[in-house]
């Protein structure tokens, strides 16, 4: 009788222990992977965003002060290389394009760029 009643008594065995630790496992694999490609994609758009503000930072002043700017120009700002060209269409009217590119960590060149239009 006391055989009987060990055998039916419920709980888990080793094996169903083990593949639910293997599913937790591999489930947490899979988020630390995650967590990698959000770490990666944060930084890209740190880059991104400080490009484009150092691109209309140097398009601000050269509007305030384009006959400062005329032709093309450079600069490297920490990981940011920023190039400028103002360049005359009309005695009215320039275009000026600002480009500013960096590398990534993994040797990957990215670029953001703009233009516009101004009235000297």
């Amino acid at each position: 009788m006391k055989i009987r009643k060990k055998l039916s008594e419920d709980g888990f065995t080793i094996l169903e222990v083990m593949v639910g630790l293997i599913i937790f496992t591999l489930g947490l694999l899979l988020l630390m992977s995650m967590m990698v490609v959000s770490i990666q994609g944060n930084s890209w758009s740190e880059y991104a965003t400080q490009s484009a503000q150092l691109a209309r930072e140097k398009l601000e002043q050269i509007k305030n002060d384009p006959a400062a700017h005329l032709g093309p120009g450079g600069d490297e700002i920490g990981d940011y290389t920023r190039t400028w060209n103002v360049s005359s269409i009309t005695s009215d009217l320039s275009a000026v394009t600002v480009r500013v590119a960096w590398t990534d960590a993994n040797d990957k060149d990215y670029a953001c760029s703009t233009m516009t239009y101004i009235q000297p």
